[in-house]
C-alpha cells in the first residue's frame, strides 16, 4: 500500500516542478510545515531548486553527506556571507531601543564588554538564553566595528554552541528571535540512502519545518532510495510529512527505458548526473547506427568509461584518458585508453572489429605483451559493453585494482 502510495504521488511528474515548488511555497504561507522531497541526481534537484530559490529572492545551503563540514556550520557560513546582515540586525534593535541604525552605531562603539551587558539588560525585550547569547555576539562585533563575514562563522557557532547538528533546529529557531524569517537561508539536503531518512539527523529537519513553516527546506534522494523508505519503514510524523511532498526532478526520465536494467541501478546507486545518462544513451545508439564506422563508437566508449570512473567515489582520479607512454609501439610512443599510472592497470576499449580482422587481433596482442613486458596489467572490454555490462566492468576494474594493491603492499 506504501509503494502504491509513493508510486500514485510520481504520477504527478507531468506537472512541472517549478509549479510544485511554487505550491509548496503556498503551503508555507499558509502556516503549513512542508519538507519537500526532490527525487533525482543532485544535479537534477539542485538546478531545480536553485532555480526557484531565486526566483523567490532567497538563499539556499546545498549540502551532501560527502562533505566534511556539519549542515549547521554550512548554513551559518551561507548567512554570515548576506551582505545586508548587519543592517538587518541594526532594525530590528532600532525598532526595540528607538534608535536610528546609524546612531546605534555610534552608541556601541568601543564599548566595554560590561557596558554591552548593560546596554544589552537595558532593551525591553524578552529572549531565550540562547537569543541573549546570539545578540550578545552581534553587539561585540559592532562594537568591534568588525563586518560579518563567513570568517566568523567557527566563532558565531562556538558562542551559541551550534558547532554540530544536534542544536540545528534550536539554533535556527534562535535567530528568529533577532532577525526575519525571511532572510535565513533555505536548506537542500542530499539523502545518499534510504536508511540516512530513519536517522535523528532527518527528524531534526522535520522539526525545522514545524517549528518554523515558512523556511524552505528539501530533501534530494534517488528515486529507488526513496520508494525502499516508503516501503519498508514504519509509520512516523516524519513519514507522513514526507510521503505528502514529493516532486520528481529527474531530467533524465526519459531515457531510462533506453537503458539496460542493470545500468540504470548503477547509475542510481552512484546518483549519476543527468549527462552520463545521456551519455550512456547516446553511446548505445551510436553503437546501434554506426557499425560501419566503429572508431567513433570507441571513442565515446572510452570517454563515457572514464566519466563513469571518475565519479565512482573508489576509481575517482586513478585513471587518466588517453595517455602516451614513455615506450614506442612501433614507430610512435604507445598510447592507453584508460591508465591508472600509481597502479599500473591498462584499461583498452575494443571494437567488435577487433575480432573480425585479424591484423587488428595480431596488433592487440602484440601491444597487450609489450604492456605485460612493462609490468603493466592489461583489461580489455568491448565498446558496446561499456554501458550494457557496466556492472561487470565495474566489478572488473576494482578487482584489478585490489589485487595490484596487495602486491604493491
Amino acid at each position: 500500500m506504501l509503494k502504491r502510495t509513493f508510486q500514485t504521488r510520481q504520477a504527478d511528474s507531468k506537472i512541472p516542478p517549478q509549479t510544485h515548488l511554487a505550491i509548496h511555497s503556498q503551503r508555507r504561507g499558509q502556516g503549513t510545515p512542508v519538507l519537500t522531497v526532490l527525487t533525482g541526481t543532485l544535479n537534477d534537484t539542485q538546478e531545480i531548486w536553485c532555480r526557484w530559490i531565486q526566483q523567490e529572492g532567497r538563499d539556499t545551503v546545498i549540502w551532501t553527506p560527502r562533505m566534511t563540514k556539519p549542515l549547521s556550520i554550512s548554513w551559518l557560513e551561507k548567512l554570515l556571507a548576506r551582505p545586508d546582515l548587519q543592517y538587518q540586525l541594526l532594525l530590528y534593535l532600532a525598532k526595540i531601543s528607538h534608535y536610528a541604525p546609524e546612531d546605534l552605531i555610534l552608541k556601541l562603539a568601543n564599548k566595554s564588554s560590561y557596558e554591552l551587558d548593560i546596554f544589552q539588560q537595558q532593551l525591553p525585550v524578552q529572549l531565550t538564553t540562547q537569543g541573549s547569547l546570539l545578540l550578545k555576539w552581534f553587539l561585540t562585533q559592532i562594537t568591534l566595528s568588525r563586518e560579518l563575514t563567513p570568517d566568523l562563522t567557527l566563532n558565531l557557532a562556538q558562542a551559541i554552541q551550534l558547532e554540530d547538528d544536534q542544536n540545528l533546529a534550536q539554533g535556527i529557531m534562535t535567530f528568529t528571535e533577532l532577525l526575519p524569517a525571511a532572510i535565513l537561508p533555505g536548506l537542500l539536503v542530499e539523502v545518499t540512502d534510504d536508511e540516512l531518512l530513519q536517522r535523528p539527523f532527518i527528524r531534526i529537519l522535520a522539526q525545522i519545518a514545524e517549528r518554523l513553516p515558512e523556511m524552505p527546506i528539501a530533501l534530494s534522494i534517488m528515486p529507488a532510495h526513496f520508494e525502499n523508505y516508503c516501503t519498508k519503514a514504519p509509520e512516523s510524523r516524519t513519514k507522513a510529512m514526507l510521503r505528502q511532498s514529493v516532486i520528481e526532478t529527474r531530467s533524465h526520465t526519459d531515457s531510462r527505458g533506453t537503458l539496460p536494467d542493470k545500468t540504470d541501478r548503477i547509475l542510481q546507486q552512484y546518483s549519476a548526473p543527468t549527462q552520463l545518462y545521456e551519455e550512456a544513451k547516446s553511446l548505445l545508439q551510436l553503437i546501434a547506427e554506426k557499425k560501419d564506422d566503429p572508431s567513433l563508437a570507441r571513442s565515446q566508449a572510452e570517454q563515457f568509461l572514464f566519466h563513469m570512473l571518475e565519479w565512482v567515489p573508489e576509481t575517482r582520479g586513478v585513471f587518466q584518458l588517453n595517455v602516451k607512454m614513455p615506450f614506442k609501439f612501433g614507430n610512435r610512443p604507445m598510447e592507453i585508453d584508460l591508465f591508472a599510472t600509481s597502479d599500473q592497470i591498462a584499461l583498452e576499449i575494443d571494437g567488435y572489429y577487433h575480432f573480425q580482422d585479424s591484423e587488428s587481433w595480431r596488433r592487440d596482442r602484440r601491444k597487450d605483451f609489450i604492456l605485460q613486458m612493462h609490468g603493466i596489467l592489461v583489461l580489455r572490454f568491448l565498446a558496446e559493453d561499456v554501458v550494457s555490462r557496466l556492472d561487470e566492468i565495474l566489478d572488473a576494474v576494482r578487482q584489478a585494482l585490489q589485487h595490484r594493491r596487495q602486491i604493491i603492499n
